[in-house]
């Protein structure tokens, strides 16, 4: 007879993880199947903002987290076509602190987590369908290994495959964004205690992205670029053309001059905020990448894969309590989630798809170097603490972007 469980977890990255921890914890007999074999590489810019640090503290990984071969940042160095800038993290309960680390090893601390936590991880097995009765339930799933296929039985699961689309048509959402990131030994550039942010003319005229370099504290550096998919089909370039050309940009290539790369440049594609994301459904609900959490400006989703993790783990005790697995019960899931995370997902999600590219923003990065308030406001918003509406707040800035907008016109 097949295995039977409470809760069935597809995929055992951070949302999945977290998911399995939580349930676990609260009693929830729970499996968890991911399709690889950890350790494994995810390609990923291994920044871990103040929000995602205190997550994976609350799974008991805060000593990890410190350890020396991390990169730890208590600021932003930002630079621009006009403007540079740099401004420390913004004061939030999350503290004064980001890390950079990488999510072979991050991901494989929080799978571990979860199985300490007396959850089952298979790895190696693929879902490969969901299971319901005739009336619509859910019962379970069907997943392959190679040799055959495996049945698990469930009155819930919660999909945290990334972009793998387990949870079916209704709910996957399309990709909008690529990024592509290559780790480099002995990179040479200033203030390591800083992420490194440039929003380079050539990424953003079309459209929206940005490049990075983030120290860790081995010696090496994650360097990456993320372009929206409209800037690939309005400049019909690709991916590695627009991340070629940021190594090459002045300030970058100085930088790189004595690096040594290590290993190659690894892509992946992504879905930029929580917008037009549907994550519950009856006995199903979606976390992390696969439910669209991930920030619209900053790409971060590592902290917010955790969250909703944690949170779907709660609606899952909720639905076992009240014995109800129905959409209507796990529409919970989604309203609390909205009310802790909506506004600077969408309103960041606005910025990014109604202005028709971020270079026409460069006034306002221009004003943040002379305006204090102004650029912690911005740092806020991409770090997720504030939603980038906040910028209104600040009239003497865009007030002095749009008379420069004005000028450029006129003449």
């Amino acid at each position: 007879m097949p295995d039977r469980y409470d809760l069935i977890v597809i995929g055992a990255g951070p949302g999945g993880a977290a998911t399995a921890f939580y349930a676990a914890r609260s009693g929830l007999s729970t499996l968890v199947l991911d399709r690889q074999t950890f350790p494994r590489d995810k390609p990923c810019g291994d920044g871990l903002m103040p929000h995602a640090a205190e997550e994976i503290r609350l799974m008991g990984l805060g000593d990890w987290l410190d350890e020396p071969r991390h990169g730890r940042f208590s600021g932003f160095s930002m630079y621009t076509d006009t403007a540079a800038f740099r401004q420390n993290v913004p004061p939030t309960l999350h503290g004064p602190h980001g890390y950079v680390a990488r999510r072979e090893e991050t991901d494989e601390k929080l799978a571990e987590r979860a199985k300490e936590s007396g959850a089952e991880l298979r790895e190696g097995l693929r879902a490969t369908r969901l299971l319901r009765s005739s009336a619509g339930a859910v019962e379970g799933v069907v997943a392959e290994n190679g040799e055959g296929e495996l049945r698990f039985e469930a009155p819930l699961v919660v999909a945290a495959d990334g972009i793998g689309g387990f949870a079916g048509e209704g709910m996957k959402v399309h990709q909008d964004a690529v990024a592509r990131r290559q780790y480099f030994k002995n990179v040479d550039g200033p203030n390591k205690e800083n992420l490194q942010v440039f929003i380079t003319r050539d990424m953003n005229e079309d459209h929206a992205g940005y490049g990075w370099v983030f120290y860790l504290g081995d010696g090496t550096a994650n360097v990456g670029a993320g372009v929206s998919t409209k800037a690939l089909a309005k400049t019909g370039r690709n991916l590695k053309d627009f991340y070629d050309r940021f190594l090459e940009e002045p300030r970058m290539k100085a930088w790189l001059e004595n690096a040594e790369p290590e290993g190659p440049a690894k892509s992946w594609s992504l879905k930029m905020g929580m917008w037009g994301a549907k994550r519950y459904g009856r006995g199903i609900m979606t976390v992390g990448d696969a439910g669209s959490m991930i920030h619209p400006i900053s790409g971060e989703g590592v902290g917010y894969a955790i969250e909703s993790g944690r949170l779907a783990a709660s609606w899952a005790h909720e639905a076992h309590a009240r014995n109800d697995f129905s959409a209507s019960t796990l529409s919970g899931y989604e309203k609390q989630l909205k009310s802790q995370r909506a506004k600077e997902h969408v309103s960041g999600h606005a910025l990014v798809n109604l202005v028709p590219n971020l270079h026409m923003l460069e006034p306002v990065f221009k004003a943040c170097e002379t305006n204090e308030d102004a650029r912690r406001t911005l740092i806020a918003g991409f770090t997720g603490d504030e939603p980038i509406y906040h910028m209104l707040k600040h009239p003497k800035a865009l007030a002095a972007a749009a008379k420069k907008i004005v000028r450029d016109k006129v003449g």
